[in-house]
């Protein structure tokens, strides 16, 4: 397996594909692709940037989303800008896969993707869901349901967008959608390992939720949840909610743990909502960080991901990070994929491509071989190779 990264960050979206292509042919130097992979901000022309893709390589297994920007071994950090990930050679089939409506359908959803998997047993299966409709916790619960019996990582994100509203954007060959499930899975000889880390840390005594109802938490240890922030941040938690995510642990106070970003709260009914479930008797801490803390976990995302690698080497590295780490990183987040480059660099890995999305919400087991979680403010880092 060979991997071609084009990036661009040309404004307008005819110059974009010139330059996109160009790229792209050099480094393909008249190999065919047989999968791909797009991150695009929704500035650009989805419809023209699909329809061209497709036109140059007919049948292209092609999935993608919409992002809070873009980042690669190419650019680096870019907030506006077309992200394309070609995979080539003949040690792998890469199979695209779309569920559509999964918000009002979610089994029919499922049933197009594995309808589309057939009996294949893939090695990887990338995901990537609506951002804002919809419930992903269950459609992430959902495919893992489904592919039990074919053991494989379910890894990817929620599509971003610079702005959270239901315009988020799932591509899929030659069309796009706001409300769709799109999948690629990696099938062959492949390698796959992956990481996952924040730079957020649980401070604090554990606590449990005692009321919740989905993704709205009402008490915690019987007591509005509100109060229990409040009693350690004060008045200015109702203010800045996204520099407070929730540790939800795994197993135990001090076993694994995923992080809830807190969205909005209620002070009249004292609730807090997250973007993600947190079910009642969940075992949940606190968690501080500094913007140094936020950068330390992009690093060990990085290096969890190598430390469990099965082959040789990785030839790709496949980055999702939260937006909110963007949000509070502010005029550093560009240095959010130089702490990447520089873990490579610091491995004598220096060659390996990279590209990646800032998303709404991160896809990734815990830990290798566990079941895939719903992550928000968190690094996930994808490797594949041979």
């Amino acid at each position: 397996m060979r991997t071609v990264i084009a990036h661009s960050d040309e404004v307008e979206t005819e110059s974009a594909l010139e330059d996109l292509l160009r790229q792209c042919d050099a480094g393909l130097a008249g190999e065919t692709p047989r999968g791909a992979v797009l991150f695009m901000t929704s500035e650009y022309d989805g419809d023209l940037v699909l329809s061209r893709l497709q036109e140059r390589w007919p049948g292209l297994p092609l999935i993608g989303s919409s992002t809070d920007g873009e980042v690669s071994s190419v650019l680096g950090y870019r907030g506006d800008s077309v992200c394309l990930t070609l995979f080539t050679g003949q040690g792998a089939e890469f199979v695209a896969a779309q569920g559509l409506a999964p918000s009002c359908d979610l089994e029919g959803a499922l049933d197009e993707v594995l309808e589309t998997l057939g009996e294949r047993r893939p090695a990887l299966c990338f995901v990537l869901c609506p951002g804002t409709t919809g419930n992903a916790s269950d459609v992430i619960d959902g495919l893992h349901r489904r592919l039990t019996g074919r053991v494989c990582p379910i890894v990817g994100g929620l599509a971003g967008d610079h702005e959270v509203a239901p315009t988020t954007r799932q591509f899929f060959g030659s069309e796009f959608h706001h409300d769709s499930l799109v999948v690629l899975f990696v099938c062959g000889d492949v390698k796959v390992s992956h990481g996952v880390a924040s730079g957020w840390f649980p401070i604090g005594a554990p606590h449990t939720v005692t009321r919740s109802t989905g993704n709205k938490v009402h008490e915690i240890d019987d007591r509005p949840a509100l109060e229990i922030y409040q009693g350690l941040w004060g008045e200015r938690v109702t203010t800045n909610l996204g520099e407070f995510p929730l540790a939800v642990f795994c197993g135990g106070e001090d076993g694994d743990y995923f992080l809830r970003a807190a969205m909005a709260c209620d002070e009249a009914e004292g609730s807090v909502t997250f973007a993600g479930d947190v079910p009642t008797g969940s075992t949940v801490r606190l968690t501080e960080v500094v913007p140094d803390g936020i950068l330390s976990g992009t690093q060990t995302s990085i290096r969890n991901a190598l430390a469990c690698f099965p082959g040789a080497r990785p030839e790709v590295g496949l980055l999702i990070s939260c937006a909110a780490r963007k949000w509070v990183l502010g005029t550093r987040a560009q240095e959010e994929i130089g702490e990447l480059l520089e873990a490579f660099e610091d491995l004598s890995l220096p060659t390996i491509q990279l590209a990646g999305f800032y998303a709404f919400g991160e896809i990734c087991p815990v830990e290798a071989g566990g079941p895939p979680r719903l992550h928000n403010e968190t690094c996930v880092t994808l490797l594949l190779g041979e």
